[in-house]
């Protein structure tokens, strides 16, 4: 096989939750050397679990393999298996002065370093850009936080709901009417935006590296990252003085679009027609049902301005099918059109499984199964799940012995210290 597009490329990930984790995941696919460092002494919120070990007393523990958190339920928790493979994993304490000095040691044989911290937490242990830069010259460092690094609100923490409130997506997410406090609260629209913003500021931070020799520091907001996917939205207001809303599962201008209840219990089917060659398309795969020549349906703003007299139309003929039916039927005429998958759904969709998308894992924790596999594919360089998702410091030994050059009596020396290791310190 030939070598991945971005060997010999080494990566600290000080990824939490999902937008540092998920950009360094995308170019650990990518063949880079990603070691991903975390803490013994403060327990990560959602990476690894809400806490190390689930509360006494409750029967099931949702989120872990099976329901059972075993041992080492940090090592089981999906979100960890989500988003964590193919990284090299290893715990060190960086408020220590003995992690401090091992983390020099990791930052001199790197390329660029990656977090997505509170602005200003790295600056407070000491491992800012300005210091590390007198580490390493040419290291690269990202960091992407929630509101960037200047401006009256640096510093301030940030979680999905509020970078959803900030950048107004909050407003426009969810159906005409409907209370903003009903609005969905897990949210990953600016997260998703931001980790593949991330990985390509890091792809080109490295080709300005190729070419001058120099690295650089990144000042990444995630907000502002966001808000250019909100750019009808804002220059509609800009220009026209209009405000957006909330419209549900409708487009401004495409109609009939929504998501239309099929046979079976909660089974749905998405439908966009978007001209009036496609509304030809759809009646004809239909039947040309006698209700399709009323002259509220004549034209695309006849059809936006009737919208709910034909949805009605419309959910008499889905209802009589399966989701797939209608996909089949109306994609076969030029129509958009796709069920509304449950994870279950996904993992037997006969297109998925065609093109191999999942891929079978086993993890020492976790067991065997069947994972998301990887979303680009290149013809030349193809990638897959190398290194399963590491288990907590599964990769001390490696790291700190053969990539850095430590004796088994410093690694030893440290994990008496509590510096590192592979259990949380008692009391986290």
């Amino acid at each position: 096989m030939s070598q991945l597009p971005l060997k010999g490329i080494k990566v600290i990930d000080h990824g939490i939750v999902y937008t540092g984790t998920a950009a360094n995941t995308l170019l650990a696919d990518m063949g880079a050397e990603v070691i991903r460092v975390e803490s013994i002494g403060r327990f990560p919120a959602m990476t690894r679990g809400y806490r190390p070990r689930p509360a006494p007393g409750l029967e099931e523990y949702p989120g872990y393999v099976d329901g059972e958190p075993g041992d080492r339920p940090w090592d089981r928790w999906f979100q960890l298996h989500a988003m964590n493979r193919n990284k090299l994993g290893i715990t060190l304490e960086l408020n220590r002065p003995e992690g401090i000095e091992v983390y020099h040691k990791l930052v001199r044989r790197s390329n660029v370093i990656i977090e997505n911290f509170s602005q200003g937490t790295m600056e407070r242990l000491g491992l800012g850009y300005e210091a590390l830069k007198e580490v390493k010259q040419d290291i690269i460092m990202i960091s992407a936080s929630g509101l960037g690094k200047e401006g009256p609100y640096k510093g301030y923490s940030t979680f999905g709901t509020n970078l959803d409130a900030i950048t107004g997506m909050t407003v426009l997410r969810g159906y005409p009417g409907s209370d903003l406090t009903e609005r969905d609260t897990i949210p990953v629209w600016t997260d998703n935006v931001a980790a593949s913003t991330v990985a390509f500021a890091a792809l080109v931070a490295l080709h300005y590296r190729e070419k001058t020799g120099k690295g650089q520091f990144i000042d990444l907001s995630q907000a502002e990252g966001f808000l250019p996917h909100m750019g009808e939205t804002l220059m509609d207001y800009t220009m026209n003085g209009r405000t957006g809303e909330a419209i549900g599962n409708r487009d401004p201008s495409n109609a009939p679009q929504g998501c239309y209840r099929c046979r079976g219990e909660d089974r749905w089917v998405t439908i966009s027609v978007t001209s009036d060659g496609e509304w030809q398309a759809f009646c004809k795969a239909l039947g040309n049902p006698l209700w399709t020549e009323d002259e509220r349906f004549t034209d695309v703003l006849c059809r936006w301005a009737n919208q709910d007299e034909m949805d009605r139309h419309i959910e008499q003929w889905t209802v009589q099918h399966d989701p797939y039916e209608v996909m089949y039927i109306l994609q076969a005429v030029g129509v958009a059109a796709g069920p509304m998958l449950t994870p279950a759904d996904e993992y037997s969709d006969p297109h998925l499984n065609e093109r191999g998308f999942f891929q079978e894992v086993t993890h020492r924790e976790a067991g065997t199964h069947r994972y998301p596999g990887m979303f680009f594919r290149y013809s030349k360089t193809p990638a897959d799940i190398r290194i399963p998702p590491n288990c907590l410091g599964e990769h001390n030994d490696y790291v700190f012995g053969e990539l850095l050059g430590m004796s088994g009596e410093e690694i030893a020396r440290l994990s008496e210290l509590g510096v590192i290791g592979t259990e949380y310190l008692e009391g986290v």
